[in-house]
């Protein structure tokens, strides 16, 4: 019965695991994603207000040459336009370095619990196979005490006279073989200068 609920009980943390990890996924993709298109709109931002204040740059010399109602209006718009594109530009700065925070911060999360998980993994293996060996060994001693109670069982049969001492054997003698003359060198020649 206990085993049963204990397998259930498994199953049960198993499956709440993936959903917990498919979550932990789909944050961490979400908030790459928000990262990087901010990131992207900043870097896009920056451009505008950088062609903006370029335009603005060329309209005030040409201003400078040849005052006219018209070409005072196009500056005058002009300068709106790269004050508006530097009053957006801290904003969305802003807006990029906290998706980059929060990225970080859900990706440090992440790797933290899958590093947590990896270890709860083996610490289970090792007391899984700690458990195995500890029934093995229980196992192990529970037989040869079942034989030795059978064995204590047995009649004690009585002993047998022992046999007439006969005389040791006389010792033969061992020839120790003699190791083949090692081969002498030939004597090395003299060289001819």
């Amino acid at each position: 019965m206990l085993e049963k609920e204990l397998a259930q009980a498994t199953k049960i943390a198993e499956i709440a695991h993936k959903k917990v990890d498919e979550l932990r996924k789909k944050l961490v993709s979400d908030s790459e994603k928000a990262h990087v298109r901010i990131k992207r709109e900043l870097a896009a931002s920056r451009k505008r207000h950088k062609t903006a204040k370029a335009r603005l740059k060329s309209a005030k010399v040409a201003l400078r040459k040849k005052v006219t109602p018209e070409n005072k209006k196009k500056v005058d718009a002009l300068v709106k336009q790269a004050q508006g594109f530097a009053e957006a530009l801290p904003k969305v700065a802003e807006a990029a370095y906290d998706a980059a925070e929060k990225f970080v911060t859900v990706k440090t999360e992440a790797i933290l619990v899958d590093r947590k998980a990896k270890a709860a993994n083996q610490a289970a293996s090792l007391v899984e196979k700690a458990a195995a060996k500890a029934k093995k060994k229980v196992a192990a001693k529970k037989k040869p005490a079942a034989k030795k109670k059978v064995a204590a069982k047995k009649k004690v049969v009585a002993k047998k006279k022992p046999a007439a001492k006969k005389k040791p054997a006389a010792k033969k003698k061992v020839v120790a073989k003699k190791k083949p003359a090692a081969k002498k060198k030939a004597p090395a020649k003299p060289k001819a200068a």
